[in-house]
């Protein structure tokens, strides 16, 4: 891709060659195919927007200069527009358009020197554009929008192609009020060039430049940007930086419809912390943000190559080669369309230096240009919009010889060069779209803080009278799959001891699944329902301190995980490669009672548990716990019985199903522990790599969180459809495609984190799904320790510093009690709440203290359930200091806390004044910051202002120590 230099010749002449053959499709579009030349040189004009003045629909050149432009018919008597910054737009009625070539000559804009200071009303460039991003939420749709996409990356490594991919793309954007909500992309169709990367595939996977259409997208979110400028500590907009940059008034440039700022940013002479050169073209009228060209500088470049270094560096450890920034560019323009201004493209240029002895490469270019123009926009506003939107992938006739034209259907793409349509591609066609587009798929409303909670999440949630009267000590669970009609049959007796007299009693088990009978002794008990609840009345009072068992027949199809809702679970009905059937169930905050009756409420954890589970011959079926038998039984069934030993959550008790090799080994520390391990016969050596791996992990996590907690159960790792932490039988989800060959290899991440669980979530529980970040956040954090233990505290860094991106910080960590909440975007219980550990483990600044309190958690709570204030407790008795403050403002409150400074230069000393800024009164978390370059020391704030005097600095050398502390920085100016 050439650079956008052409921008400048303000004075050049755009030559556009317009083939006129106008054809109808048979659903009605029109095709025009064309060249964008500069007159004066001849030289192609990349991406100039070509469309139907007024309308959204349009496309852009390419770097050749020629496009295919494809509109509906309807359109005719519209103009055809074309416009390209720094040049008067051209505009010309459909209708005129003959069959013979049009050469159109543009004139230049206008330079409107004498005009500057006049319209800029006496103020600085930096005005204008601070005012330029408070206007930022008039001038661009704020509401939901859907668009149409055009995507093409083109990577290569020297002279060796490494990617080329274009693809039409759906991009369904929430509305700015929904924070945090990403784009939802849809690939509607894709050609993808074939280049075989399987003898290396883990170097390719590794140097990635570009970030997709995903980044390109986000890049360009103006709205979105302008929300989170305080987050984004590098942003030029961000006030901060202001005094790293010079800003310019340029000059103003018409184009014929409206006026331009051009403001130029520079960095300042000696400045080290200016990170970007920068153009804006800022509309005079409504200071709507047109255009931008920005460059990475050699500071930009080098801060860009040291971000997440430690983890760069494992990274290149681990596939023996290097990448180094060397030049990133992005140029983004803005279309207005009914009043509204939105992305029309981005065009972004990466080059990096590869060095890799392994391969002999010094030095070698790796090159990645990425153009994503937007083709259409969905808004509802004009007739027949959404037919229009919908019928582009409709069949019709298109000019050009182009490969690939017939593909596309009626979708707008950038033209293909001669260059990008040799070798040979693979296509992808979602055939579901049309249907998407006339049968919507509507995300259903689910209980949660912003909808509200019913009776139902009361009923499953609370511990009432008719839960609390009683205590499980048993579950003796029979079950029988039938996996052809995806329906299970069996019963549940529970054993329970009486804590309170009682004659009534709540069990559950969801509505969908019937219940054929209740047995007290030989006895049919009556029972209610209501919702998800069962009520069982007994003939009399239940004595105190007794112990009973009811057994509840049941059958019926368990329902299946809708991924559209959090936590929401079910079983899966799946095949394996070859075939045979897979099935598992996972129930994590949907509750257990979705396939069996029991008490479902986290705090209440049997003793033990019988699990027997039925399954067709040839099957093997793996629950939690020890086998113990396995009978063949009549009509070709096998029955697996299992054996619980130690108490278990009921969301835990599981079963897995599927054509399975077993392997088994033993761990020998001071005891011996069983390993049975557990993968699809395909996948057999993958499978041992994986398993290699498990005990230099048991003895990592044993170090860090004492003994295993289930040896008389064994240690159980298996291949399954989705990971889990099902206590003594862990499921790691899915062995990839790729090849595993060693260590380095295995996808062990994920490992990880799953078998951390036995002692974060199975050993210790909590009592309500609220607190369910002392599973998730612990087994997040646990993540690090194989980093750590290979590459130090470098290593731990590395992992810690990906952590903040996955950070949503819509609502608080901490959920809603008694009402089982869990249907909210619950990944801050993971990212935020293990960075909120990691903060807190810099806070203590003590790493044995650190260690002895996760260790003794394990030894306090073992077995039991515990709440947010059962571990925060603990902790403020271990280090004998009182950091409820902390915990509140990390776990109850959406936003983390801002430290605010301001600076004071006199003479040769720097004068910094700090204070927090949080929703908790007496928020006084210390803080490492630079007393002297390169040194970083505690400071002390608190609510309100003080000041520390620093010899021989400067405010840009100044440091907040964020990747230690998970907070906010925000400079305040005197």
């Amino acid at each position: 891709m050439r650079t956008t230099k052409g921008i400048l010749f303000l004075y050049s002449i755009i030559v556009l060659v317009c083939a006129s053959s106008v054809a109808f499709s048979q659903t009605t579009f029109i095709t025009l195919s064309g060249i964008v030349v500069d007159k004066e040189t001849s030289k192609p004009i990349p991406f100039a927007n070509v469309g139907i003045a007024g309308k959204s629909i349009g496309t852009v050149s390419n770097t050749d200069g020629t496009f295919i432009f494809k509109f509906p018919a309807l359109y005719q008597k519209d103009s055809l527009k074309i416009s390209y910054t720094g040049y008067q737009s051209y505009m010309r009625l459909v209708s005129g358009i003959g069959s013979e070539l049009l050469t159109i000559r543009l004139q230049p804009a206008v330079v409107e020197l004498q005009e500057v200071q006049v319209k800029a009303k006496g103020k600085t460039a930096l005005d204008i554009l601070k005012e330029a991003m408070a206007a930022v939420p008039t001038n661009y749709d704020t509401s939901a929008t859907q668009m149409l996409a055009f995507y093409r990356e083109d990577t290569k490594l020297g002279d060796e192609e490494v990617v080329f991919v274009e693809s039409v793309l759906e991009v369904n954007r929430p509305a700015h009020t929904v924070k945090n909500a990403d784009d939802q992309i849809t690939r509607v169709k894709e050609r993808r060039k074939n280049i075989d990367h399987s003898k290396d595939i883990h170097f390719y996977i590794w140097m990635q430049l570009g970030g997709g259409p995903k980044y390109a997208l986000m890049n360009t979110d103006l709205v979105r940007g302008y929300q989170n400028t305080h987050k984004q500590k590098a942003s030029i907009f961000n006030s901060k930086n202001y005094k790293h940059y010079d800003y310019k008034l340029n000059t103003i440039i018409n184009d014929g419809q409206r006026s331009m700022y051009l403001i130029e940013v520079l960095p300042k002479n000696n400045s080290k912390k200016a990170l970007a050169k920068v153009r804006y073209y800022i509309d005079v009228e409504t200071l709507a943000i047109t255009k931008w060209e920005w460059e990475l500088t050699p500071t930009g470049l080098d801060r860009e190559n040291n971000r997440k270094l430690a983890l760069k560096k494992i990274g290149n450890a681990i596939v023996k080669a290097n990448l180094k920034l060397s030049y990133a560019k992005e140029v983004a323009t803005f279309e207005q369309y009914n009043g509204k201004w939105y992305t029309k493209d981005v065009h972004r240029h990466f080059e990096a230096l590869v060095n890799s002895k392994k391969r002999n490469m010094e030095d070698r270019l790796w090159k990645t240009l990425v153009d994503l123009t937007i083709t259409d926009i969905n808004k509802g506003k004009e007739q027949g919009r959404e037919a229009i939107f919908a019928a582009q992938n409709s069949a019709g006739k298109l000019m050009g010889k182009e490969k690939g034209d017939s593909f596309w259907e009626n979708f707008n793409v950038i033209n293909p060069t001669k260059s990008s349509t040799t070798g040979e591609f693979r296509e992808y066609t979602d055939t579901t779209y049309l249907a998407a587009k006339t049968n919507a798929k509507v995300k259903p409303v689910f209980s949660n803080r912003e909808n509200g909670f019913t009776r139902a999440d009361t009923l499953r949630g609370k511990l009432t009278p008719l839960r609390t009267c009683y205590d499980v000590t048993f579950y003796d669970l029979h079950v029988k799959v039938d996996i052809d009609n995806k329906s299970i049959s069996g019963s549940n007796t529970i054993r329970f001891k009486v804590v309170e007299p009682f004659n009534k009693m709540q069990v559950d088990l969801y509505a969908n699944m019937q219940i054929h009978k209740i047995l007290y002794g030989q006895n049919e008990l009556p029972y209610t329902r209501e919702y998800n609840a069962v009520f069982i009345e007994f003939p009399e009072t239940m004595q105190l301190g007794n112990e009973q068992e009811i057994s509840i027949h049941y059958s019926g199809k368990p329902k299946e995980p809708n991924y559209d809702i959090p936590m929401d679970g079910g079983f899966l009905w799946d095949k394996d490669k070859e075939g045979n059937p897979w099935v598992q169930v996972v129930c994590q905050g949907s509750g257990a009672s979705l396939w069996w009756p029991n008490k479902d409420h986290l705090s209440d954890e049997p003793d033990s548990v019988r699990i027997a589970v039925t399954v067709p011959k040839g099957l093997t079926n793996i629950s939690n716990g020890r086998l113990r038998s396995t009978t063949e039984l009549p009509g070709n069934l096998t029955k697996y019985e299992w054996y619980v030993s130690y108490a278990i959550n009921n969301y835990n008790v599981t079963l897995n199903i599927g054509k399975y090799v077993h392997l088994q080994d033993t761990y020998v520390t001071t005891d011996i522990l069983t390993l049975d391990y557990y993968v699809l016969p395909y996948n057999l050596q993958k499978g041992k790599v994986i398993f290699n791996q498990v005990k230099p992990m048991l003895a990592c996590l044993e170090s860090n969180y004492g003994n295993y907690p289930f040896p008389r159960d064994g240690f159980k790792l298996m291949e399954s459809l989705y990971p889990m932490e099902h206590q003594s039988a862990v499921s790691f989800g899915k062995i990839p495609e790729a090849e595993i060959r060693d260590s380095t290899e295995a996808p062990m991440g994920l490992v990880w984190h799953e078998v951390s669980h036995e002692w974060w979530g199975n050993n210790v529980s909590c009592k309500d799904v609220a607190d369910m970040w002392i599973h998730e956040a612990f087994a997040v954090y646990a993540e690090r320790l194989p980093l750590k233990k290979s590459f130090g505290k470098e290593g731990e860094t590395a992992y810690i510093s990906g952590l903040p991106e996955q950070v949503v910080g819509k609502e608080p960590i901490i959920g809603v009690y008694n009402v089982n909440h869990i249907h909210y975007d619950i990944e801050d219980m993971y990212s935020k709440a293990a960075l909120m550990l990691h903060t807190f483990s810099n806070v203590l600044n003590n790493d044995k203290l650190w260690a002895d309190i996760q260790k003794g958690i394990q030894k306090e709570f073992k077995y039991k359930t515990v709440t947010t204030e059962d571990i925060v407790t603990y902790i403020n008795t271990k280090t004998q200091a009182d950091y409820t403050y902390f915990f509140d403002q990390y776990l109850k409150h959406t936003a983390i806390p801002t430290l605010s400074l301001k600076y004071t230069v006199k003479g040769e000393l720097l004068q910094v004044s700090y204070k927090w800024k949080a929703d908790v009164p007496d928020f006084r978390m210390p803080v490492k910051v630079t007393t002297a370059k390169g040194k970083f020391e505690f400071i002390y704030p608190a609510s309100t202002w003080q000041t520390i005097t620093l010899p021989a600095m400067a405010p840009e050398d100044f440091e907040v120590d964020e990747d230690n502390f998970y907070i906010n920085v925000e400079e305040e100016e005197e």
